[in-house]
């Protein structure tokens, strides 16, 4: 049932996808990857990451334009010449990795040129960097139908801080509310760092964030709103298993449906189709060296669901889980225990001990209850039948002195066990 429910989802989501790309006309993206910063700490994978970004975008049909450790001047000229070729009714994606600050509210993107700078030079900084909102304000002002950033630049702020001040937030970036037709991705939430690698021996060659993204680009029919929250769960997964907390977060206002292969024509590592607008190939698009498979990690997408269903106690969702994912063993295992323990009814709670026995009471329990009050002031017992039902690790004396209300009881169990013939 599970699996035909997703069925029938993913079937409906591409009817609404192909939909809503009629009204498009063409598909514009530019890519940008800066890793080698002159004046800032370099970074590692950026540049991987625009590779493998531009080629599946170049894939799915849009005209893209890469730019890699761009300066000032090649970052404005890029962003001009992107936003010039965007008409009316357009999809327009941009793309980021590389260093991004917060300067009071506004995020701002970092050129491979950046001057070296210190707490009190914002405005410099500033005027130095690409403006986010500016970007995403040319991208609506040419009309396209969808403008959607994508932007892993969540990282530790490059500038020194100076004491206890520092040059815009000390991590990732702020929020953003952008106009209708926009949709923001970014690679973690607000005061959170994107990890480039999950430890030193990583081999992956591209960031936790774009690692999660690339495979979802292709999966047919998958919406930006699916896709995304595929994404953040794929990523927080992955950074959890480090005991690091990133949870992408976005910043949603599209009036209509956007798939990146909404009738799933393309597979990942395939050529563009025929007659799709792939722009003027360029020394840097023609480098890309080509995407390799998709290779499918079968607890992969295991580990996400568990995020959502570990703590339930419906049988028919663990039974579903456990058949979903019956190729992970591991989440099939956890599944298969939590259903054993939900079948398993708990033990009845042991008969509470009276501390006023009643005439019914019998001999044991009066004895219980008359030697409990010497255990609760301390005593050390010295029968072997005292010591194996009080614990006497922390005892402390053996003449415990006891109040008038305690002596007053100890007498009434005693006057009941003479009763009784104990």
């Amino acid at each position: 049932m599970a699996v035909l429910l997703r069925a029938i989802l993913g079937a409906l989501l591409m009817v609404v996808g192909l939909a809503g790309t009629v009204t498009a006309q063409s598909r514009h993206a530019l890519v940008i990857g800066i890793d080698s910063y002159q004046n800032v700490p370099s970074l590692q994978k950026a540049r991987n990451d625009a590779d493998a970004i531009a080629g599946a975008l170049s894939q799915l049909g849009f005209a893209v334009t890469e730019l890699r450790d761009a300066d000032r001047r090649s970052l404005n000229q890029g962003i001009s010449a992107f936003t010039a070729a965007i008409e009316p009714g357009d999809e327009a994606v941009f793309y980021f990795a590389g260093h991004g600050i917060e300067v009071a509210g506004r995020n701002y993107l970092l050129p491979a040129d950046i001057p070296a700078a210190r707490p009190g030079d914002e405005e410099f900084v500033m005027g130095e960097s690409i403006a986010v909102d500016r970007v995403l304000q040319a991208m609506q002002g040419r009309g396209a139908r969808v403008s959607l950033l994508i932007l892993d630049a969540c990282r530790d702020n490059p500038f020194p801080p100076s004491g206890t001040r520092s040059l815009g937030m000390a991590r990732g970036l702020a929020r953003v509310d952008p106009p209708e037709g926009a949709f923001i991705l970014f690679s973690a939430g607000t005061g959170q760092t994107a990890l480039d690698r999950l430890s030193n021996a990583d081999p992956n060659p591209n960031s936790v964030f774009t690692r999660a993204l690339l495979p979802r680009l292709y999966q047919p029919g998958m919406s930006i709103h699916e896709l995304t929250q595929a994404v953040r769960n794929d990523v927080r997964a992955m950074a959890k298993s480090v005991n690091h907390d990133q949870f992408p977060a976005y910043y949603d206002q599209l009036s209509g449906v956007f798939a990146f292969n909404a009738d799933g024509s393309v597979t990942r590592g395939a050529a563009p189709l025929e007659g799709t607008a792939t722009g003027t190939p360029t020394s840097q698009t023609m480098g890309i060296p080509a995407l390799a498979p998709v290779i499918t990690d079968p607890c992969e997408a295991a580990r996400g669901d568990w995020q959502a269903i570990q703590t339930t106690t419906s049988t028919a969702a663990l039974e579903a889980f456990a058949q979903v994912h019956s190729a992970c063993a591991l989440y099939a295992a956890l599944a298969a225990e939590r259903l054993t323990a939900l079948a398993t009814p708990p033990a009845p709670p042991p008969l509470a001990q009276s501390t006023a026995p009643t005439a019914g009471d019998s001999c044991d329990q009066l004895w219980y209850a008359r030697n409990l009050i010497y255990h609760e002031k301390g005593f050390c017992f010295t029968s072997a039948k005292a010591k194996s039902v009080f614990d006497t690790s922390a005892c402390t004396t053996s003449n415990p002195v006891l109040s008038a209300a305690e002596k007053k009881e100890v007498e009434r169990i005693k006057a009941l066990e003479k009763a009784k013939g104990c």
